[in-house]
């Protein structure tokens, strides 16, 4: 009896600050601000400045990364916590959430060449 009171009370605090994250927490254009990898920061390279992703409430999109538009559209998967892009061109991308924020996002992508990095958006609505 006792392991279990101790464990809801180890367990409560985490509980009550978890974020419930909704669709509309996502609607504004997100710039490519910069990435991290274990405590690091890194600023895009020239060809990646300017790169956003704009989410738009009829689950549509726009991205420009490393120069190239892109369009589609997508959904959130909130059981596992990511965004998942379908371009027009039927490639999807998925970005799992980090960190939300009015201001600020941080993902991953499920790209090998990304997986390790962090990348932030910041958003000026």
């Amino acid at each position: 009896m006792k392991i279990i009171l101790i464990s809801c009370f180890l367990i409560l605090p985490h509980v009550l600050h978890a974020q419930k994250i909704d669709n509309i927490h996502f609607y504004t254009t997100w710039s490519l601000d910069k990435y991290s990898e274990n405590g690091e920061y890194y600023f895009p390279p020239k060809k990646e400045r300017g790169d956003y992703i704009s989410l738009n409430p009829d689950m549509t999109f726009t991205s420009k990364a490393e120069g190239k538009d892109s369009s589609g559209t997508w959904i959130f998967n909130a059981n596992g916590k990511y965004i998942e892009l379908k371009s027009a061109s039927g490639d999807i991308e998925k970005l799992y959430i980090h960190f939300l924020s009015d201001k600020s996002m941080i993902v991953t992508y499920d790209v090998d060449k990304y997986r390790l990095w962090h990348v932030h958006y910041v958003s000026k609505a």
